[in-house]
C-alpha cells in the first residue's frame, strides 16, 4: 500500500516535470525579468524572517533558493527553477511551524545559544566550541560601545550568530528616567548642578588593544 502511495507521488512529479517541459522558453531579457519577479514573489511568501538574520537551516535554503533561480539564466528551462524555489520557500514555511508547533525541535533544527561571558569573565571553552577567537569577541563588544569585559554581565551567541549582551548594573548607562530622578533628588535639598571641568577621560581596554594593534596614533590638532 505505501509503495503504491509513493508511486503515485513519483508520477505526479514526473507529470509536473513534463508539463514544466513542455511551456515555452522565453527570450533572455524576459527570462531574466521572470526570475526576479518570481524571487521577489517567493521572498515575500516566506516573510520577513527570510530576508532578515536567519538560523543555519534558513540560511541554507536561502541560499539554495538564490543557487536554483539563478540557473536558467544559463540554461533552457526557466519554469522547472521556479517550481523548485517554490518546495524550497514552502520547505521554510514548513521549518518555520514546525518550530512554532513544536518548541523542542529548535533545540535541534537551530542549536542553542552560547554563554560566551558571564560576570565580566570570558567563557573560552564555549568560545571554542563556537569557533570564536578572543579578537572576535572584542570586536563585536566595540561595535556595541563596549570598552571593558569586565563590564559585561553577559554575553550571548545566539542561534543567529548574533552576540547579545547585557552591562553590569553599574555599568549600563542611565536612561532618561535615572538623571530625572537624580535632578528631582539634587533640587529637593536644593542643590543647582553645575559644570565642572572632568579629567581626560581614559580610553577603554579594548579601544587601547585595537589602537595598538593598528598603531593609531592620538593627534591633537594645533592651534596657529
Amino acid at each position: 500500500m505505501q509503495l503504491t502511495n509513493n508511486n503515485k507521488k513519483f508520477e505526479g512529479m514526473r507529470v509536473m516535470m513534463n508539463f514544466l517541459d513542455d511551456l515555452p522558453t522565453l527570450p533572455y531579457i524576459f527570462k531574466a525579468l521572470l526570475i526576479f519577479l518570481a524571487a521577489l514573489m517567493l521572498l515575500r511568501i516566506a516573510g520577513k524572517r527570510s530576508l532578515a538574520e536567519t538560523t543555519v537551516s534558513e540560511a541554507v535554503l536561502r541560499i539554495s533558493i538564490g543557487a536554483v533561480l539563478i540557473q536558467p539564466l544559463a540554461l533552457r528551462n526557466e519554469w522547472e527553477a521556479i517550481y523548485a524555489g517554490t518546495l524550497l520557500i514552502i520547505g521554510i514555511v514548513i521549518l518555520a511551524k514546525i518550530q512554532i508547533w513544536i518548541p523542542k525541535s529548535r533545540k535541534f533544527i537551530n542549536g542553542v545559544p552560547s554563554v560566551l561571558i558571564n560576570d565580566g569573565q570570558m567563557k573560552l571553552e564555549e568560545l571554542k566550541k563556537a569557533r570564536l577567537t578572543t579578537d572576535e569577541l572584542q570586536s563585536a563588544l566595540r561595535l556595541k560601545n563596549i570598552g571593558n569585559v569586565e563590564d559585561v554581565e553577559l554575553a550571548v551567541l545566539e542561534s543567529n550568530g548574533k552576540i547579545s549582551t547585557t552591562l553590569k548594573p553599574n555599568k549600563a548607562p542611565a536612561t532618561k528616567e535615572d538623571i530625572q530622578k537624580i535632578l528631582d533628588i539634587l533640587a529637593q535639598n536644593g542643590i543647582r548642578p553645575s559644570s565642572q571641568n572632568q579629567s581626560e577621560a581614559k580610553t577603554p581596554p579594548l579601544f587601547q588593544e585595537a589602537y595598538d594593534e593598528g598603531d593609531i596614533v592620538d593627534v591633537k590638532p594645533q592651534i596657529h
